[in-house]
């Protein structure tokens, strides 16, 4: 099933007329008299309203792009997406909550890797918007987004940047932070002085941490002296402020 494409044309009112019909014009080379905008913004929605709407608010607001607009991702056909620019998918909150869009957002960046894909949703919560930039996704806009805010994401997307609504980005921005403190400790750290520094960093004494973590005070010590050489810090206080420094400099 082919989608709808809406454009604004010189000198008229918006023209709506079916891509299917715009493939036979290119089979028969048939000259068009109507002046096309190079570029084009593809709207996946369910909700056919939905997406009409969008499109036309749009097109209302100047953007420059053509719409074409689809009830799915499967619906896309290779000699349309060629002609794509950017890709707005808008998504059900259920499907974002198990992440059952996920592998189709995936499978969207790598058939179609040189075109940016930007996901709209009602659902904001930051672990549902990092993992659709993981998947590769180039924006990610709250469901209530105005017609402004979609022209900046879409912008973004052309230029090549990513898109995250104000609101979100600070919670984005120490997640990433969070996972990249992680990452390094990861590397410096055996998985049991990771656990030994997040009681450590609350101050706790060695018989707090081995109450905690239910291991012997002698092994406790021993992580703990473990961890001040490889911070290279020679007291309990220098440590934990090596560590908290290395975390706000990840966030």
């Amino acid at each position: 099933m082919s989608g709808i494409m809406y454009e604004r044309i010189p000198d008229a009112n918006h023209a709506v007329f079916n891509r299917h019909a715009a493939a036979r014009r290119a089979e028969f080379r048939i000259a068009s008299t109507e002046l096309r905008p190079q570029r084009t913004l593809a709207i996946i929605d369910g909700c056919a309203a939905a997406r009409q709407h969008l499109s036309w608010g749009l097109l209302s607001s100047g953007l420059g792009l053509r719409m074409a607009t689809y009830g799915s991702i499967e619906d896309i056909e290779e000699h349309e997406a060629a002609e794509f620019s950017v890709v707005l998918v808008c998504a059900d909150d259920s499907r974002l909550m198990d992440n059952s869009i996920g592998p189709e957002i995936e499978a969207l960046v790598r058939r179609f890797p040189s075109i940016p894909v930007i996901v709209q949703a009602e659902l904001c919560g930051p672990q549902q918007i990092l993992s659709v930039l993981e998947q590769g996704a180039c924006g990610y806009l709250p469901g209530n987004a105005g017609i402004s805010v979609c022209i900046e994401a879409i912008s973004m997307a052309l230029a090549g940047g990513v898109f995250v609504a104000a609101e979100n980005l600070h919670d984005i921005q120490r997640m990433l932070g969070i996972r990249r403190y992680q990452f390094k400790c990861g590397g410096m750290f055996t998985p049991r002085e990771r656990d030994v520094i997040e009681v450590l960093r609350q101050g706790k004494a060695n018989k707090t941490i081995a109450y905690a973590l239910k291991l012997a005070p002698n092994t406790v010590k021993v992580h703990v002296r473990n961890i001040f050489k490889k911070l290279r810090a020679t007291n309990r206080a220098e440590a934990i402020y090596k560590i908290n420094t290395m975390f706000d400099e990840m966030v």
